[in-house]
């Protein structure tokens, strides 16, 4: 029997890579996101078009999210795999960025995919199987300047999943997350201002950032296995050891790197 994902987020960056590499294995993909024709513009890049199935929706509309769960499900009568990989970035101080920004963030970054997961566990619990990878980041682990709301979005999620993890230990449903580091996506561009508006700049440390390839196919990897958090990062994940080891040192270097830029 043929194996069933739902990506979110599936548009660009991660999730585009995702859809590839999922129907690349065999799986048939349903891909959500808000824009309809950046959806179908990655199925149609992929040799396996036949495999994805677009199902656009706007996930910070939460009073909707238990409908588009019930859509999702129903395609294909149910969901082997659910990645919650949507999600926006942030650029700007605690004090200037405008409160709705902040809400925008957690709306999506945070309790979309709470909603969405809430929707969703009754369905894997009734079907007798299932498997839940949200998509964190290692900016969940340490606070930086300027990313405040979306650090603590993420870091949110972390605990809160593994807060599921823990109520589900003796269940067939399993949760994962993976922290990914630098990535090579667009992140950045879309991220939003102060004023809620697009930062519309290139991140160097993005640019510089693992290939979307290469980290959707290590997340396939490890998505088939038992544990439940994967750090995925290039050099920039010694950032973790020396916060939690050398504080003090870590954030000089930070710092300091604020103070070329």
């Amino acid at each position: 029997m043929h194996q069933v994902v739902w990506i979110t987020g599936a548009s660009s960056g991660i999730g585009a890579a995702l859809v590839a590499e999922y129907a690349r294995q065999g799986w048939h993909v349903i891909a959500t996101a808000r824009r309809a024709d950046a959806l179908e513009a990655v199925a149609n890049s992929c040799p396996q078009r036949e495999k994805i199935h677009v199902l656009p929706a706007d996930l910070t509309q939460i009073d909707q999210l238990p409908a588009l769960v019930q859509s999702a499900w129903d395609l294909h009568g149910g969901l082997d795999c659910c990645i919650l990989n949507a999600g926006i970035g942030q650029w700007g101080s605690v004090e200037k960025t405008q409160l709705s920004v902040e809400e925008h963030v957690f709306a999506l970054n945070y309790w979309s995919p709470v909603a969405t997961i809430k929707a969703l566990l009754p369905k894997m619990e009734r079907a007798g199987f299932g498997r839940i990878v949200a998509i964190g980041s290692i900016a969940s682990q340490f606070g930086q300047r300027k990313l405040a709301a979306y650090s603590a979005s993420k870091g949110a999620l972390h605990l809160y999943l593994e807060s599921l993890k823990e109520e589900l230990y003796d269940s067939p449903i399993r949760v994962q997350l993976v922290s990914p580091g630098n990535v090579n996506t667009a992140i950045m561009m879309g991220s939003l201002k102060e004023d809620g508006s697009a930062l519309n700049k290139p991140g160097k440390a993005q640019e510089q950032g693992m290939d979307p390839a290469k980290l959707a196919h290590r997340i396939w990897r490890f998505a088939q296995g038992r544990r439940f958090h994967a750090v995925m990062t290039g050099f920039e994940g010694l950032a973790l050891p020396l916060h939690y080891y050398f504080p003090r040192l870590f954030y000089r270097i930070l710092r300091r790197n604020y103070a070329r830029k």
